[in-house]
């Protein structure tokens, strides 16, 4: 097994324990270092198909949970915003790309981390919610990363973090696929190019990073688990950014 594979493998697996102890997280930790191991379009359409299968992962535990009807509206708005995600992501070269990946990751952790601290609570109507979701939409066929505009959503207001997590799983999923199929209507190419066993290694990575985090999240405080995830997504963002750029 090559070191590629292996480090492919890694990323997902952590990614998976990430939004299995906080509710989200995957595209963050792993999209910067899947982008980086292989070409910048396909590696994105593989943080989408790696969140779509762990989301529903996860989904199955918490569907109880799910506010349906909170659901179905970002879910709208989501798939929206995949059309000019899509082709954003298509339309720029690979080194633009992997700035603009980095860089959606770094402002969008740093942005959450300021509104955590002084925003004001606003009110969750229509407008709120079409906004949050097209925004995530538009950043997950991009960028791979979708949960940061969700998560702003959920601290500007005021989301419980239970509800929240449980919800914003049934968008994942359809946001993820909806991301994948335009990604491929406009360039057929950006599958990723690996062999069945390298998807069914990706599969047991994901199932296994979920076994484990179903496990951790009895005995690790979300906070911690939290800062671990900024720490690895900043580190990943700030290292794609440097490939886009020619420092690496």
């Amino acid at each position: 097994m090559g070191l590629v594979i292996i480090l492919i493998l890694l990323a997902v697996f952590v990614g998976a324990l990430a939004q299995r102890i906080t509710g989200m997280g995957f595209a963050l930790v792993s999209g910067p270092f899947l982008v980086l191991l292989i070409d910048p379009l396909a590696g994105v359409v593989l943080v989408n198909l790696c969140g779509f299968t762990s989301s529903v992962i996860v989904l199955w535990r918490t569907y109880r949970e799910v506010n349906w009807k909170l659901a179905g509206g970002l879910i709208l708005a989501a798939t929206v915003g995949t059309v000019p995600g899509a082709l954003l992501a298509v339309l720029m070269p690979a080194h633009a790309l992997e700035v603009f990946i980095g860089a959606i990751v770094i402002v969008s952790l740093t942005s959450s981390l300021i509104l955590n601290r002084y925003a004001r609570p606003v009110s969750r109507n229509a407008g709120t919610v079409v906004a949050a979701g097209l925004a995530s939409g538009v950043m997950n066929a991009s960028a791979g990363v979708g949960g940061p505009a969700l998560s702003a959503f959920a601290l500007l207001t005021r989301w419980e973090q239970r509800t929240f997590a449980a919800t914003i799983q049934p968008v994942f999923v359809v946001m993820a696929a909806s991301s994948v199929i335009m990604k491929l209507v406009f360039d057929r190419d950006a599958w990723p190019v690996l062999d069945g066993s390298t998807w069914l290694l990706i599969l047991g990575a994901l199932v296994g990073g979920q076994v484990l985090g179903e496990w951790l999240s009895k005995i690790i405080p979300v906070h911690a688990a939290r800062t671990g995830m900024l720490v690895l997504a900043f580190l990943g963002g700030f290292l794609t950014i440097g490939r886009g750029i020619g420092v690496m």
